[in-house]
């Protein structure tokens, strides 16, 4: 029978727990994985950590660690925030965002480069020049590598044509980048410090640059004063004029209508108090209007909308006369109403939703609502009359009033015109009178009799005691992890680029069949071909168990009884796997087993297995009658075993294993044996496979665990397809026990005391 085995569902474990074909593509890689690679491969970040060790050293040595000073300034704010108290002056104090400006205002050209020039640092071999090793920088190697390139192509390099504004120039950038300015815990408070080989010359630079920033800010305030000063006096000379011409209009106005009068006379007082009256008449006016309005504007509105009577009683609480408080009690009333007329309204409706519009009952109420309607409404009009009287009595007064005012000023024209003279001439004076106030501050501002300083050194730099170490720290510690890492990401990198096969589930989606791992054995009492015997118990042996169960269940549904143990490759240990798995078919059931070493090349199997037979495989074939006494018995195992026995290499194998002959032998050992092993040479090495494969139920297809590259068992099974379509099952062999341990470890799988080794 040609029973196969692909009726048994290939599976390959997905990321997602799912199973399907083998793909070929790689599985991820997970947190097992990388422990386990970084487990093999220990050297790598072994000899990362000792490289980046002496890069550290190295670093240690050659890195400069200079000497850092600080300084620390105070923005003061309370200087600028005491003299708006007390009217002094007006300039604004720093917020938040000004104080965070000031710290590139510290490393502007503004500051530095006078401090260049105050302490001579354009000369100065340590800012300016070839770096020296030990004192040098890396920036500045790559500095000077950067121009010599830009040199030697004949590029601009950005120098400037004065040799002395270069040198100044380059010390100034030299001090911006071994100038620190940050910001303390504290907003106001800002650290100035600087980096130098000399502990004194940090102290001297830090401070230098703490001072330099006080005085520039000094003089950028007294500069802005002065500007300030410079156009308020410009502006006095302008307002000072224009007073003058609004007093003249005011006077010639006066005498032309005969109204010109001491500032204290009597004429001016009643004129005085009759705006005042006039005004007052007219703001009364204009409220009367405005209540009167508002009833006229409610009048069409719905009865039961409360009309403004809180409004009405505001006003009336605002100070009117006895008619007002008539009007709020009125408006008390008005509320009451509306209050009946809307309880009678909702008990109505609610009669009316139960028993109908018809009832005598809701009749009655809405009769009564009527009633009371007409009462709001009777109400509304009382009121409505009553702001119109008040209205015109106003009105009435501040047309009298208005009338002497004009029989005062000489007509209503000439008053408004004196009016708005006396305003502008009032309003001219106030802003000259206010620019010549600011214009005094500042004039005492700019003498320097008010302090103005808004900024102050609170802790000047002193020379340090020790050098700062925490770069060259920084940089060992960054040379330690940056070469470790390198390892670790070598150690991983080998394992992806090697692109072997070490797990299962690696295995299965690659090949689409189930895998059993193999740890490596090795020999006890006895042969390890016969490894089975002597550790009944390992995992050795339990993972052939499971590679016979695989074969018992297509040998019971289908019949199968020839299998083929074959590799992509030699020494992959298919000889050991094919001997032991005999021996547990004859140990398990007592199954009469053949063992056959079809491999004419090598003849591994029938060296270890049957060293002293002169006849087997070549002779069963040419007679299968004589197939019982061509056999040699394994005396422990029970096994039997037809050895491949020549003295040289046959050259047409493939021929004979696909030949009649082996189609009789195989037929014949059907009948005598329950199952058949038969080693084949590699896929990849022989086409012996492709010969025979067809005379093969299932396979067992072999794997050395962490030597055989996945691309080259997808190679081998696509250069056989039939091998594929028959595999049992996969045996990843050679396995590292350790590493098992390890794997399995991390996913919580122990097996406890069912392995004995």
């Amino acid at each position: 029978m040609d029973a196969r085995a692909d009726d048994l569902p290939p599976v390959t474990e997905y990321p997602d727990g799912t199973y399907s074909a083998g793909s070929g593509t790689r599985p991820p890689i997970g947190v097992a994985d990388i422990l386990e690679s970084l487990r093999r491969g220990w050297r790598f970040p072994l000899y990362g950590l000792l490289i980046g060790l002496a890069l550290a050293a190295v670093a240690f040595v050659y890195i400069p660690t200079p000497y850092k000073s600080s300084a620390r300034i105070l923005v003061d704010r309370s200087v600028n925030r005491y003299l708006q108290t007390t009217k002094i002056a007006e300039q604004p104090t720093f917020d938040e965002g000004e104080i965070g400006s000031q710290v590139y205002v510290l490393s502007s050209d503004s500051v530095v480069i006078p401090v260049v020039r105050a302490l001579g640092l354009a000369h100065d071999k340590e800012f300016v020049g070839l770096p020296k090793m030990g004192g040098a920088r890396i920036s500045d190697y790559f500095g000077d590598l950067k121009r010599l390139v830009l040199k030697s192509f004949g590029a601009d390099s950005g120098e400037a044509a004065d040799p002395e504004s270069a040198l100044e120039r380059a010390a100034a950038e030299a001090v911006v980048k071994r100038l620190t300015i940050t910001r303390e815990d504290v907003a106001n408070v800002i650290n100035v410090a600087f980096e130098a080989d000399d502990k004194f010359k940090a102290a001297r630079i830090a401070n230098a640059i703490a001072d330099t920033y006080i005085a520039t800010s000094m003089d950028a305030k007294l500069q802005s004063t002065r500007v300030a000063s410079h156009w308020l006096q410009e502006r006095l000379v302008e307002l000072k004029k224009q007073v003058a011409d609004a007093d003249k209009a005011l006077e010639e106005f006066r005498t032309a209508n005969n109204l010109k009068t001491g500032a204290g006379g009597q004429n001016a007082e009643s004129r005085a108090n009759l705006n005042a009256q006039l005004t007052n008449a007219q703001i009364a006016t204009a409220e009367a209007k405005s209540r009167l309005d508002r009833i006229r504007q409610r009048s069409g509105e719905e009865i039961t909308t409360l009309m403004g009577t809180d409004a009405l009683n505001n006003h009336a609480k605002g100070g009117l006369t006895s008619p007002g408080e008539l009007f709020s009690l009125t408006n008390n009333e008005l509320i009451r109403l509306r209050s009946q007329y809307r309880e009678l309204s909702v008990k109505a409706g609610d009669i009316e939703a139960q028993v109908g519009e018809q009832h005598p009952v809701a009749v009655k109420l809405r009769r009564r609502a009527d009633g009371v309607r007409a009462a709001i409404v009777a109400e509304e009009q009382r009121i409505a009359d009553s702001y119109a009287n008040e209205y015109q009595v106003a009105k009435a007064k501040e047309d009298e009033l208005a009338a002497s005012a004009a029989r005062l000023f000489g007509g209503s024209d000439a008053t408004n015109e004196l009016r708005e003279l006396e305003s502008t001439a009032e309003t001219l004076r106030n802003l000259y009178n206010n620019t010549l106030q600011k214009f005094k501050e500042t004039n005492t501002i700019e003498t320097g009799s008010i302090p103005v300083q808004s900024a102050r050194v609170i802790s000047r730099a002193a020379p340090p005691l020790a050098k700062n170490s925490k770069k060259a720290l920084a940089v060992m510690g960054g040379s330690l992890f940056l070469c470790l890492f390198l390892g670790v990401g070598a150690a991983i990198g080998r394992e992806w680029i090697a692109d072997v096969l070490r797990t299962p589930k690696a295995v299965e989606q690659a090949t689409g069949k189930k895998c059993v791992v193999l740890p490596m054995i090795e020999a006890k009492s006895g042969p390890i071909e016969e490894y089975v015997l002597d550790a009944p118990y390992s995992r050795s042996t339990e993972a052939l168990r499971g590679i016979k169960a695989l074969i018992d269940a297509n040998r019971i549904i289908h019949g199968a009884k020839v299998i083929g143990v074959v590799s992509s490759v030699p020494r992959e240990g298919k000889t050991t796997i094919g001997a032991n798995l005999a021996s547990l078919m004859v140990a398990a059931t007592g199954a009469r087993t053949l063992l056959i070493d079809s491999d004419f090349h090598v003849r591994k199997l029938s060296a270890v297995m049957a060293p002293d037979a002169r006849e087997g495989l070549l002779e069963a074939m040419q007679n299968p009658v004589r197939l019982p006494w061509l056999v040699s018995r394994r005396q422990r195992s029970g096994v039997h075993v037809l050895p491949c026995v020549s003295p040289t290499r046959i050259p047409n194998s493939a021929e004979l294993l696909g030949a009649p002959e082996m189609a009789q032998l195989l037929a014949a050992a059907r009948k005598s044996y329950d199952c058949i092993i038969i080693e084949i040479a590699p896929v990849m090495s022989v086409v012996d496979v492709k010969m025979i494969e067809r005379l093969v139920d299932q396979f067992v297809f072999v794997v050395e665990w962490g030597a055989t590259k996945r691309q080259v068992v997808l190679d081998a099974l696509s250069d056989a397809e039939i091998i594929r379509d028959r595999i049992a099952g996969v045996v990843l062999n050679k396995a590292d026990p350790v590493a098992l341990r390890h794997v399995e470890a991390f996913n919580g799988i122990q097996p406890g005391d069912y392995y004995r080794d």
